[in-house]
């Protein structure tokens, strides 16, 4: 790169840097705040807590990436386009490879990351987590569970004891299990303790009753014990193979998968979706910046051109997207649609490189233009009784 080739990705690089920590830092504290309960309610450390919500934020990066992307692309053109540094690279007889060329590249690296979080970080990171939670949960029972509060370990079930005895063991223990739809189950014993081997973590119950209830005709059984075991570890194993989603499993799984896995003969085509999913998401951020530079590339000489440009730019990526969307709920429910979840992409991108290269550039129609003027006028009009006057 030249140096004003340079100057130009430089310039890009650190406004999608920006943007990408702005989107992805408002998305991570909804997120934050919707798990604030593992520091109140489930009792965990701030170290706990910042390292499952930052889980997320591969996923997060990946799907963020693209807009952020097309944010700076937008911001960089416009602002370059503004201070008329366009018309002097225009006018200096530069090829408008020079402004295509950094932008691309960026283009290219975002493509690239994207690609790497899609098929290895992305899983990895959201099945420790899936493990994070198990542990959680685990640790609920064992350490966690207040005397005389009723603690939801997960859906479906809830602990209370009433105190605590030498030992770590649990007294009157009372316990719910509404897992499974057909029959529900309630344990009471009078001691209980946690029981943790090489083989998984039980929960040991002694002297007490188990009431089971059948749904269906509700019919209900009582059984008196001495002693009772219930393995915690299922908890997750559970989490961790039989309800692992498509978007959890390594990009090992899709190639061989299990034919025996209840998910895959279940949901075959979710599976089928997540895999060509992972290759042709990352090439939606070279097609925004493709589109970006169709409507944005060349210098405009009025404000309201710029603004339908702008404004077209937006609406290409948005669009873009939504096809992309369309092709993997197609996909979903057919194998046939699997090209179109590569075509939509590539379409993205080779359509207004071409369109660019050969000349072509986006005619703003006078009606629009006169539109946009109008509107402008009146909003100038309306902040100007309020009290606001907005920047010329």
């Amino acid at each position: 790169m030249n140096l004003l080739e340079r100057y130009i990705f430089k310039r890009t690089f650190f406004a999608f840097l920006f943007g990408l920590g702005a989107l992805c830092g408002v998305v991570w504290l909804t997120q934050a705040l919707r798990d604030l309960d593992l520091m109140t309610s489930k009792g965990q450390t701030l170290g706990i807590f910042f390292t499952m919500t930052s889980l997320v934020l591969p996923l997060l990066i990946m799907v963020l990436a693209p807009f952020a992307l097309m944010i700076a692309v937008i911001y960089c053109l416009n602002a370059l386009n503004s201070d008329s540094e366009l018309v002097v690279i225009n006018a200096s007889g530069a090829s408008m490879k020079t402004v295509m060329k950094p932008i691309l590249a960026l283009g290219l690296i975002v493509t690239l990351a994207g690609g790497f979080l899609s098929l290895y970080m992305t899983p990895l990171s959201l099945i420790t987590l899936r493990h994070y939670i198990t542990q959680v949960r685990a640790d609920l029972v064992a350490n966690i569970v207040k005397e005389g509060l009723f603690t939801e370990i997960e859906d479906g079930m809830v602990f209370h004891i009433s105190g605590r005895g030498p030992n770590g063991a649990l007294l009157g223990l009372f316990m719910t299990d509404d897992r499974d739809p057909e029959q529900k189950f309630v344990y009471l014993a009078q001691r209980a303790h946690i029981l943790k081997t090489t083989e998984g973590t039980f929960l040991i119950m002694e002297d007490g009753t188990i009431q089971r209830q059948i749904v269906e005709n509700n019919n209900i059984s009582l059984i008196d014990f001495k002693s009772y075991a219930i393995d915690l570890s299922e908890l997750a194993a559970r989490e961790a193979t039989s309800l692992a989603k498509p978007r959890e499993r390594p990009i090992s799984y899709f190639f061989n998968p299990d034919p025996d896995d209840p998910y895959f003969t279940q949901y075959t085509g979710r599976v089928r979706a997540e895999f060509h999913d992972r290759f042709s998401n990352p090439f939606y951020g070279l097609g925004f910046a493709s589109i970006c530079l169709l409507f944005l590339g060349r210098a405009q000489t009025t404000r309201q051109g710029r603004s339908i440009a702008i404004g077209s730019a937006i609406a290409g990526c948005i669009l873009l997207r939504i096809l992309g969307f369309t092709a993997t709920s197609l996909t979903n429910s057919s194998a046939t649609a699997i090209p179109a979840m590569y075509i939509v992409p590539l379409a993205g991108i080779l359509i207004p490189l071409i369109l660019l290269t050969s000349g072509w550039q986006p005619k703003i129609p006078t009606s629009w233009a006169f539109a946009i003027e109008i509107i402008s006028n009146r909003m100038r009009k309306y902040f100007t009784k309020t009290g606001f006057t907005p920047a010329p």
